[in-house]
C-alpha cells in the first residue's frame, strides 16, 4: 500500500515522544487493522477536546451569528447528554467506530474525573460563545472567512505538510486572523510552531502581501485565556527551518527514504511508565500489563 512521507505537528510530536509509537502510528497502522484500531483510541482529555472542536466546527459551518444564551445552553446540554453519553455507551459496548482508551485498558474513572471532563466541555463552549475573537469573525462576515477546519497541504522543499486550521478569517482591518481553539490548561510543546506553520501556509497561498498582515490567536477556552501574536518573516523562516530539520530526523530512521519504507526495529521503544501507561499501544509493548475493572459513566448533577 502506498504511504508517501508527509509532515505535521502531530507527527513531529509523536516522533519526539516515542519513536516506536511513531512507527506504529504512521507505518504499521497503514497495514495492520488492529494497530489502526489502537491508533484511533481516544483518552478522556483528547475526547473532551475533540467534542469541543467538532461542536464548534459544526456551529461555525451552520450559523451566521452568535445565538442567544438560551440557545447556547441548549446546544451545550445536547452535546453533553446526547453526544457524550452516546459515545460513552458506544465505547463501553466495544464499538469499532469509537473507543475510549480507558475502556480498552479498563482504567478506572472516578466520579470526580467525570465531573472535570464534563466541566471542561461546558466551560469551553460557554467561553467560546463569549470570546471576542468569535465576535470579530461574525463582525467580518462569513464571506471573509478563509477556512474552517479544512484539511489542506503545501510543500516546504520536497516535504508535503498537512494542516487543519480551526478558523481563519480576514478581519474588518484587512488582517488575516488565524485561530486555534484549545481545551487544555497549559501550553503545548509545539503550539507556537503549529501556528507559525499555519501562518506560513497563509503566506504561501497569497492570503497576504506580507507576513505582518497575519495575526495568530491561541484561545484556551477552558480558562479562558487568549494569546495573540503578530507574524513576521523571521517567524515564518523559523517554521520552515523547523519542518526541514524535523523531517530530516524522521527520514534518517527509514530503511528507504525515497519509498518511505520503515522497519520496527529501527525505531526505539521508550520505557517510561508515566508515558507508556497512557499510550494507545501499550498492549503491543507491554502485553502482560494487568487491567483493573472500568467504571460506568454518570453525569454530574449540574447537567442532569
Amino acid at each position: 500500500m502506498e504511504n508517501p512521507f508527509s509532515w505535521s505537528v502531530s507527527r513531529h510530536d509523536t516522533f519526539s515522544s516515542c519513536q516506536r509509537k511513531y512507527f506504529y502510528s504512521y507505518y504499521a497502522a497503514v497495514e495492520d487493522p488492529e494497530i489502526k484500531r489502537l491508533k484511533k483510541l481516544s483518552a478522556l482529555p483528547l475526547w473532551a477536546g475533540n467534542v469541543v472542536h467538532e461542536t464548534i466546527e459544526s456551529f461555525l459551518k451552520t450559523n451566521d451569528s452568535i445565538p442567544s444564551v438560551t440557545e447556547q445552553e441548549a446546544l451545550i446540554r445536547a452535546t453533553i447528554h446526547e453526544r457524550m453519553l452516546g459515545e460513552w455507551r458506544e465505547s463501553e459496548g466495544g464499538s469499532l467506530r469509537f473507543r475510549l482508551f480507558e475502556h480498552e485498558y479498563q482504567v478506572p474513572v472516578d466520579k470526580d474525573d467525570k465531573k472535570i471532563l464534563v466541566g471542561i466541555v461546558m466551560r469551553s463552549m460557554r467561553n467560546f460563545f463569549k470570546s471576542e475573537v468569535l465576535a470579530r469573525a461574525f463582525e467580518a462576515g462569513r464571506s471573509r472567512w478563509l477556512t474552517v477546519e479544512d484539511l489542506v497541504s503545501f510543500h516546504v522543499g520536497d516535504v508535503e505538510i498537512f494542516l487543519r486550521m480551526d478558523l481563519a478569517f480576514r478581519d474588518t482591518q484587512g488582517r488575516v486572523v488565524i485561530v486555534d481553539w484549545k481545551t487544555g490548561k497549559s501550553e503545548g510543546r509545539f503550539n507556537d510552531i503549529q501556528l507559525a506553520g499555519y501562518a506560513l501556509y497563509a503566506s504561501e497561498q497569497g492570503w497576504v502581501q506580507k507576513p505582518e498582515e497575519i495575526v495568530t490567536e491561541l484561545a484556551y477556552l477552558a480558562l479562558p485565556r487568549y494569546v495573540r501574536k503578530g507574524v513576521d518573516q523571521a517567524r515564518l523562516d523559523e517554521a520552515r527551518g523547523f519542518v526541514v530539520r524535523s523531517a530530516g530526523k524522521m527520514k534518517t530512521l527509514l530503511l528507504d527514504p525515497v519509498l518511505n519504507l520503515a522497519r520496527m526495529e529501527d525505531f526505539a521503544r521508550i520505557d517510561r511508565p508515566t508515558i507508556c501507561r497512557r499510550c494507545n499501544y501499550r498492549a503491543l509493548c507491554f502485553p502482560r500489563v494487568e487491567r483493573p475493572a472500568a467504571a460506568a459513566m454518570e453525569l454530574p448533577a449540574a447537567v442532569s
